[in-house]
């Protein structure tokens, strides 16, 4: 059963009563907005993502939200940020308050949030974007916020026994935005009277931006302040009515916020914990994503690599508890491909033993969800890369000779598209044992690595009998097997003389 299938079915059970009264369930997942959005970001928007179209299949009413968080304190400058000296002064302040460093953006946290936008959307998933701030500026956070701050000693006791966590008697569970310097990073609330906090902007409260030492009192609603991301989370939790939610598993240790935002969402809000999905990391290379440091790739950098079903099918095609490793420089691109066309072949019964798991993958991988795919022949991208290095060859012409009749319209511009991104691949990304050149003269490497008596023979025996050849690749692939045999020559001996004659290496594709 694919993975999806399995929690399909713990939903329905878990929520039998919401689904029986036609309640839509809520899926929700966020990303603060500090920089360019990782690509690690896709998986939970791919998890979430799959996990509503598959209760869209069932019939189930479901919502995907997913929050573009522009409230949370500029904390870190992205290490690829334009003028990045002139937006120091912001440091601390609420992102939503930063000027945009793009013209066409808002402000600065949407100039991210747009571009994920723009990702998300070719993946065709069904999700409703928003902005985190005119919630609370709409008061849709009061509520939770008074309830925090009733609850303040309750609050630092789970901190304590789940974490370790000790707070002073004097911490409340709030962030000012300071009526001085604007800033939402540097402040601390003291004290809470029912109707306003008490609050100081702390100089030195943080190594990442310097308060303005004001001290004052403020109502905290109506987006004067925020809670703090662990309060926060289980108060999104409640305040969007959410029912699934899952996590990377960073989130999820044992005595990390998830289990903190458990107790608080149960205990203070008392609101029911929603359906946990704990997802692995998303590794480049090795290396687990970081936006603010500038590790890896962003998700539009990566999405640019692949077309949109891969990039889906690479979020989807492993539990979440697995690991995704992708190394762009390695042969994951091919490698996915290739992939993709053998799970076609289970969808289409072109398989011998065709396996339902791997035909349900497919399906979920498509993109114009809930229409069905089409059946068509397709080129393998690792010959797609090797005909695009041959300037004598015709890629629509090799391709239609291997399947031995004209391409359709549709198997054309799938060949276009696997084109592009193998051209991509190409020249940016492919190791070199994927690059071809074909040799306009012939190599000197035979004066220094001399034939054996052998494997002279046996050339020109293939030499003499190609004229007698139908010029074509199996042809003369069947030929050169037949000369092998009857010489009794091993296969590297007769093989890598013709790579070095062409190609000046010692192997390669099919002669």
């Amino acid at each position: 059963m694919v993975w999806v299938d399995r929690i399909l079915g713990e939903l329905q059970e878990r929520f039998a009563m919401q689904i029986g009264n036609g309640e839509p369930l809520i899926l929700r997942d966020e990303k603060t907005l500090s920089g360019r959005v990782h690509v690690g970001s896709l998986r939970g928007i791919a998890i979430h993502g799959l996990i509503g179209q598959a209760l869209s299949e069932e019939g189930i009413p479901n919502r995907f939200l997913f929050e573009l968080n522009d409230f949370d304190p500029m904390d870190e400058l992205p290490a690829n940020l334009p003028n990045r000296d002139s937006f120091q002064k912001y440091m601390g302040q609420p992102l939503f308050t930063v000027p945009s460093s793009e013209a066409s953006a808002k402000n600065y946290p949407m100039v991210f949030g747009e571009e994920l936008e723009r990702v998300v959307a070719s993946l065709g998933f069904s999700i409703q974007f928003y902005p985190l701030e005119p919630l609370y500026r709409a008061g849709k956070f009061n509520g939770v916020i008074r309830e925090a701050l009733d609850h303040a000693a309750e609050i630092r006791a789970i901190y304590r026994e789940v974490s370790g966590s000790e707070k002073p008697d004097d911490w409340y569970p709030l962030q000012v935005i300071c009526e001085q310097c604007g800033k939402v990073g540097t402040t601390q609330v003291t004290g809470w009277d029912g109707t306003q906090v008490k609050y100081s902007c702390k100089k030195n409260l943080v190594k990442w931006a310097e308060g303005c030492g004001h001290e004052g009192t403020i109502s905290p609603f109506d987006g004067r302040a925020k809670l703090p991301w662990k309060v926060e989370w289980p108060a999104k939790w409640k305040v969007m009515g959410v029912h699934i939610e899952g996590a990377g598993k960073d989130h999820s240790a044992a005595g990390g916020s998830r289990e903190i935002g458990k107790r608080i969402c149960e205990e203070i809000f008392h609101y029911p914990n929603p359906f946990d999905i704990p997802y692995e990391f998303f590794n480049i290379g090795g290396k687990k994503m970081s936006a603010s440091k500038g590790l890896g790739a962003s998700a539009k950098e990566v999405s640019d690599l692949l077309p949109p079903k891969l990039l889906k099918l690479l979020m989807i095609r492993k539990l979440p508890n697995q690991p995704i490793d992708f190394d762009p420089e390695g042969t994951t691109i091919p490698t996915l491909f290739d992939e993709y066309d053998r799970l076609a072949d289970h969808f289409f019964k072109r398989h011998p033993e065709s396996d339902p798991d791997y035909a349900r993958t497919f399906a979920l991988s498509q993109i114009d969800f809930p229409k069905e795919p089409k059946d068509i022949w397709q080129m393998r991208f690792s010959l797609v890369s090797f005909v695009l290095q041959m300037p004598h060859l015709h890629p629509v012409e090799e391709a239609a000779k291997l399947k031995g009749s004209p391409l359709t319209d549709l198997e054309k511009k799938e060949l276009d598209e696997r084109m592009f991104y193998a051209r991509q691949w190409i020249n940016s990304y492919a190791p070199s044992s994927y690059l071809f050149r074909i040799q306009k003269i012939q190599t000197d490497f035979f004066s220094s690595h001399p034939l054996a008596q052998k494997q002279i023979e046996a050339l020109n025996d293939f030499l003499n009998k190609l004229e007698n050849v139908e010029w074509d690749g199996p042809a003369i692939h069947a030929l050169l097997h037949e000369v092998k045999t009857a010489h009794d020559i091993l296969p590297k001996e007769l093989f890598q003389p013709l790579y070095r004659i062409f190609l000046d290496r010692d192997d390669g594709p099919q002669m």
